[in-house]
């Protein structure tokens, strides 16, 4: 290199680093900068501009990398480049040693200020290549033994990539450790509500009651995601599930009941609409082909019907010859009087120990109230004092207020089944044992309820016994 001080020595600085979150800490950054200063100063170098500063991938060269060049080829004055290192160029070799050449060609000589090394002899860029092909070596090293190191803790059972909503993550590595929060006990309602047949319109609305907001993307994505079901599955190796170590909010046989349950087995999220008078809808399949009824109505005549859409199969019946014949097909599950009393004691057994998730639910629903009433108390203040003006505090009051509704609404449900009480065992078990009846006279989620849990795969209609 040329150090005639007679000559005025005009050079750019150039920093990089390639992750955001080194952006953010800025130490590398301002590290490298301060190096690069701090070797002009010390060898009389003029610094005319910086470039870089910011984070861009360490493999392939940006517009940054190119804005330099260009002011290069502009500003012929500008005869060096300063550097803390010349892997801040690339961590790749190849596209690092091109970089090197581009801007040698423009007549810039490249300085690694750590060790002053040049590229103005053929000794100095044969080691400054040398170090780029060790940072790439050194880069896939580490590459390799991080994903070898995520691959090992994903074979014993341990997850260690981002945290699933619903979950409070803890360590590293091996000792990554899971628990489950009060979103986790929120999301194990909506799996359960689910199996129960509520839609997800429904059950977004019911978690946002415990302040809980979803979109439905979101929640499909809940619902079809095996970690809740204490399993791991990850393209590392190759998508096989594997039993993981992490508490699970439901079983692993709820969870693939869920699966059945949406999208007929698609895993794409769909909405379908809701008709009260067709209960049977998808869960009554055509037993010549297995292709779930559909329904519609002949409004001339005012008669409902269930039919099989499937090209060339005729099957068709009225809604109400299968509503009745379905009926009476729940009415054969009866208990007999022996087993009555092992039915009250189940459902006493289940009632106390739903009791104490019950009290949970009624914490949190009271502590949402709370909530809600003071944004509207705040709300109150701030339109008082001119904060907000007329139309945007009737605007939040509405909402609040429907949110409030929804939630005492809810507050008063989970008093009720708290207050079940021995007196209401015998009538529980009394209804259980007349389920034709009970499904006649219920709305459609309670059918929907019902037919999921008597008949969790639906059932099948076959049109040659229709008069029998």
């Amino acid at each position: 290199m040329n150090n005639d001080s007679k000559v005025e020595k005009k050079c750019f600085i150039w920093t990089r680093v390639s992750t955001k979150y080194q952006e953010d800490n800025g130490g590398s950054l301002d590290d490298q900068r301060y190096k690069c200063e701090k070797y002009a100063k010390e060898h009389k170098f003029n610094i005319v501009g910086y470039f870089g500063g910011k984070h861009e991938s360490a493999k392939t060269p940006g517009p940054l990398i190119r804005e330099m060049i260009k002011a290069i080829s502009k500003n012929h004055s500008v005869s060096y480049i300063l550097v803390s290192q010349a892997d801040r160029f690339s961590r790749n070799a190849g596209q690092g040693i091109n970089i090197l050449n581009n801007l040698i060609a423009h007549n810039t000589i490249v300085i690694e200020v750590t060790t002053g090394l040049d590229t103005s002899t053929p000794e100095g860029l044969l080691m400054i290549n040398t170090k780029m092909c060790m940072s790439q070596w050194d880069n896939t090293n580490r590459v390799n033994k991080f994903i070898s190191g995520r691959k090992h803790c994903m074979e014993v059972g341990v997850f260690t990539g981002k945290s699933p909503e619903g979950y409070d993550k803890k360590g590293k590595s091996i000792n990554t450790t899971y628990t489950i929060n009060d979103k986790g006990k929120l999301i194990r309602k909506a799996f359960r509500w689910k199996l129960q047949g509520m839609s997800n319109k429904d059950i977004i609305s019911k978690l946002a009651t415990y302040n809980y907001i979803v979109s439905k993307q979101t929640l499909h994505k809940i619902l079809t995601n095996p970690f809740y079901a204490g399993k791991i599955v990850n393209k590392m190796m190759n998508f096989e599930m594997i039993d993981g170590k992490h508490p699970a909010i439901i079983s692993h046989e709820e969870f693939l009941r869920v699966q059945d349950i949406l999208s007929g087995k698609t895993g794409r999220y769909t909405h379908q609409k809701e008709t009260p008078q067709f209960p049977l809808k998808r869960h009554v399949k055509c037993a010549e082909d297995g292709t779930p009824f559909t329904a519609y109505c002949v409004k001339k005549k005012h008669i409902d019907y269930y039919k099989c859409n499937k090209v060339g199969c005729k099957t068709n019946v009225s809604a109400k010859i299968l509503h009745q014949k379905y009926a009476e097909l729940l009415d054969v599950f009866t208990l007999p009087t022996p087993l009555k009393e092992v039915a009250k004691n189940i459902v006493y057994d289940k009632i106390n120990g739903d009791s104490q998730e019950l009290r949970e639910n009624l914490t949190l629903l009271k502590k949402n109230k709370t909530e809600i009433e003071n944004k509207i108390k705040n709300n109150k203040l701030r339109f008082a004092d001119g904060v907000i003006d007329e139309d945007v505090y009737k605007t939040a009051l509405e909402v609040n207020q429907d949110k409030l509704n929804k939630t005492i609404l809810e507050i008063d449900q989970v008093n009720r089944e708290l207050s079940n009480s021995n007196s209401d065992i015998d009538a529980i078990v009394e209804m259980c044992c007349k389920l034709g009846c009970l499904w006649k006279e219920s709305s459609l989620q309670v059918c929907q309820k019902l037919q999921n849990l008597v008949f969790p795969d639906g059932i099948l209609w076959d049109k040659s016994h229709q008069n029998q």
